[in-house]
């Protein structure tokens, strides 16, 4: 008899599955690279940010976003704007072209959840929308502030300053 999956083993799962389908899908935009995708989608959700913030925000290293950014400058897809405040900062904002290509991404994106969502009964499609609801918020509070566990050999260890746990894994 087969043992049903943790959730967490569950999870895991569908994000696998999900980002693997995404990563074949945007590739049809444009050529566009999973990066790029990364870093123009979180451009568009956060408005104009500095490249500090950028790159905390999609969880890769200062120097790599730099890179990354730099070809989207060079593409015209992003856009370098001083602050007015600080001459020393700069804010990277989508371009017109880049705010064409996230709409291109995102109605791609979109018609890939809405086929997988097809797979799904109708009577279901309710339940999971809720789900998915309540996931987002739950994922949202772990991101902002985690909960740490009790058990210290769960893996994660006390804030690291960023609001996030580090992990603590040999």
């Amino acid at each position: 008899m087969e043992q049903a999956a943790s959730t967490g083993a569950l999870l895991r799962e569908v994000a696998r599955l999900h980002t693997h389908l995404q990563r074949t899908s945007v590739a049809c935009c444009n050529g566009t690279t999973v990066t790029q995708c990364t870093v123009l989608t979180e451009l568009e959700r956060s408005g104009p940010v500095p490249l500090a913030e950028l790159s905390r925000r999609i969880g890769f290293d200062k120097s790599w976003t730099s890179r990354a950014v730099e070809h989207l400058v060079q593409d015209g897809l992003i856009e370098k704007v001083p602050s007015q405040t600080d001459h020393r900062m700069v804010r990277l904002s989508l371009s017109a072209v880049g705010e064409q290509r996230v709409r291109d991404l995102n109605g791609t994106l979109g018609g890939l959840s809405e086929r997988v969502l097809e797979r799904v009964p109708s009577s279901e499609h309710e339940g999971v929308q809720k789900a998915l609801s309540l996931l987002l918020v739950a994922l949202q509070a772990e991101v902002e502030r985690p909960l740490l566990p009790a058990d210290p050999s769960a893996g994660l260890a006390e804030d690291n300053g960023r609001g996030a746990a580090r992990c603590t894994c040999d």
